[in-house]
């Protein structure tokens, strides 16, 4: 049996696995029997992680032991200006790295946002193996379409931490109508709008006899529905006593619980007109025995909550607008738009977006799970290369070089179709140096400051006599997944200087290399405390089948057919195969029979 290959979305507020069985693409399970595993790590008071779900749980006792939407920060530098905003978004600190890269201080403990990541996707991995009864490797990831080369390395080496290899990085967006386009065999252009939790993201792709070739794409990295709670959180901080505001306002206990409530009134505001927000034990924890504490009890209306979000709906729309010109479209030429992420379920989103194309949006995938789906159609057609599905993608932001006068001169625009190799010549600064840093930068700003710095090409043992008479040739390399690389060329004297990407906030090998180790260590614990609960949770399984089959073929005797009789078979089948495989130790065959007579014991087609 072939290898298991898996699509995964990594997502800020919740994540989720997704693989192709027998040409039908389904959602994986957690082990706990959940959909979509929550984005959220916590270490538990004899210092073992926890994730997901069950961290979630901790976080409301212990609201210093968890973090999460740390997403938002993986492959960023930890700058002044980082810190400051993270405030607004999270009551958890971020503080530098080594390398410039972001870390949380979680427990008393420091750890890299990009371990916080791995370890999500290492869950992640634990449910597939789980799912599958045998090691899962290999895996296709989707980041958003807007994230920077730095963001997509962090991602790629957050996954080797956790012993993933990634056959390839996909765009959000061009994932969920990867999902859409195969399952409803759509034909035209799609618009795919991803406001997830940390994250918006808006491409339009042209869809045709299998080729999804995007034509343009933008969004805003620091909006999702985090930014939509967070409206509330300020609000009801508002709501608190002035005499008691400004303790809340600093304390992470009370900002957790306010997060909490904030987080389940717009839940609830999806489907009623209002809310009853009442939320108590808000105050200083910080203090033992402090009793100074307070509660707020208020309710929250829809059009209200609507008012609130005011400008971040704007936001929105401003995306929608820019994506619209620079793919010289007109909103109504638009022939479906998909909704992704679960902010999209909100009413006022939904409204947002009929009255700006001019049409209904489309509800026939599920927003939460179109990301992973369409990450798993990819990863199985990379596996096959059938030839059903090819993605021509788009470079998500601007690439260039730092030019004199605070300048940036554009190599790649946003929007070229990539892979894509540019070109171009560059003079040392200077006449006699011996070195030369190229500063390279991403965005659209024609300044240097209006961009974000990636890195620095550093090229060495220069031999410069006269400025002019020095050339250095520059070349941009772009995957189809966005990696950058770059390359220097002396032209006086013909030779190729190895050169790096300074800057990049890359943890030190030394760390990685332990990471990988830790997190290889804590799989295999869990893995055999998965396979004991996975033997017991499969003798179960096959109990109820039993009385399946025994109520079967008293069905069968009472009223005979071919139906009754072929019921009967299927289960008895299945339930002889489990049992054989039990015995044997097939844990591949168990997990197979487990996916089969799950299916059957709830009403599906096997």
């Amino acid at each position: 049996m072939q290898e298991p290959v898996i699509g995964i979305d990594l997502g800020t507020t919740n994540s989720a696995a997704a693989a192709v069985e027998a040409g039908r693409v389904r959602l994986i399970p957690s082990r706990s029997g959940g959909r979509l595993t929550p984005s959220v790590v916590a270490l538990d008071d004899q210092g073992e992680r926890v994730v997901g779900t069950a961290a979630q749980r901790l976080g409301e006792a212990q609201p210093d032991a968890v973090v999460w939407a740390t997403k938002r920060f993986l492959g960023r530098r930890c700058t002044p200006e980082l810190v400051q905003q993270a405030k607004a978004q999270v009551p958890f600190p971020l503080i530098p790295g080594p390398t410039g890269d972001v870390r949380v201080r979680l427990a008393g403990k420091v750890l890299p946002v990009t371990q916080v990541a791995a370890m999500i996707l290492g869950e992640l991995k634990l449910d597939a193996e789980a799912y599958f009864g045998r090691p899962v490797r290999r895996c296709v990831i989707t980041v958003p379409a807007n994230f920077d080369d730095n963001q997509r390395s962090a991602t790629r080496e957050a996954a080797s931490i956790a012993g993933l290899e990634v056959l390839r990085l996909v765009n959000e967006p061009t994932a969920a109508a990867l999902a859409y386009g195969l399952s409803r065999g759509f034909q035209g252009n799609a618009l795919v709008f991803d406001l997830g939790g940390g994250t918006f993201d808006v491409s339009i792709l042209e869809v045709k006899d299998g080729v999804f070739e995007v034509r343009a794409t933008g969004g805003d990295v620091s909006l999702g529905g985090e930014d939509f709670d967070q409206r509330i959180v300020q609000w009801l901080v508002a709501q608190v006593d002035e005499s008691m505001r400004e303790v809340v306002a600093r304390d992470a206990s009370s900002l957790r619980r306010l997060k909490v409530a904030a987080e389940a009134a717009k839940r609830e505001l999806t489907e009623f007109e209002e809310s009853l927000i009442s939320v108590g034990d808000l105050g200083d924890h910080t203090l033992p025995g402090n009793k100074r504490l307070t509660g707020v009890e208020t309710v929250l209306t829809r059009s209200f909550f609507e008012t609130l979000s005011e400008p971040l709906s704007r936001r929105c729309l401003n995306v929608c607008e820019a994506v619209m010109r620079d793919a010289k479209m007109d909103p109504r030429s638009v022939d479906v738009v998909l909704l992704v992420g679960g902010m999209t379920r909100v009413p006022l989103v939904r409204r947002l977006v009929a009255d700006f194309f001019g049409r209904a949006p489309s509800t026939d995938v599920h927003p939460d799970e179109a990301v992973a789906l369409g990450a798993a159609v990819q990863a199985d057609e990379l596996m096959r290369q059938s030839g059903a599905a090819l993605l021509l993608d788009v470079a998500g932001q601007s690439l260039g070089v730092g030019v004199l006068g605070g300048r940036v001169k554009r190599l790649i625009t946003k929007n070229t179709a990539v892979p894509v190799v540019a070109r171009d010549v560059f003079l040392p600064g200077r006449a006699g140096q011996s070195e030369a840093r190229i500063p390279i930068y991403q965005g659209e700003g024609d300044y240097q400051d209006d961009s974000r710095k990636l890195g620095e090409v550093v090229l060495r043992n220069l031999q410069v006599g006269q400025r002019a008479e020095s050339q250095i040739e520059v070349t941009f390399s772009l995957s189809s997944e966005g990696i950058l690389s770059v390359r220097a060329l002396d032209l006086r004297t013909g030779l190729t200087e190895q050169v790096r990407l300074e800057a990049r906030t890359s943890l030190p090998v030394p760390e990685a290399r332990k990471l990988s180790q830790e997190q290889a260590e804590y799989a295999s614990v869990r893995a055999q405390e998965d396979a004991r609960q996975t033997e017991e949770k499969f003798r179960k399984l096959l109990e109820r089948g039993e009385k399946l089959a025994r109520l079967l073929q008293r069905s069968a005797r009472e009223n005979p057919s071919p139906e009754a009789d072929a019921a009967v078979g299927t289960v008895r089948s299945l339930v002889d195969t489990g049992q054989a495989a039990l015995q044997a130790g097939n844990l591949e065959q168990c997990a197979f029979v487990a996916r089969q007579l799950t299916q059957v014991l709830s009403g599906r087609t096997a």
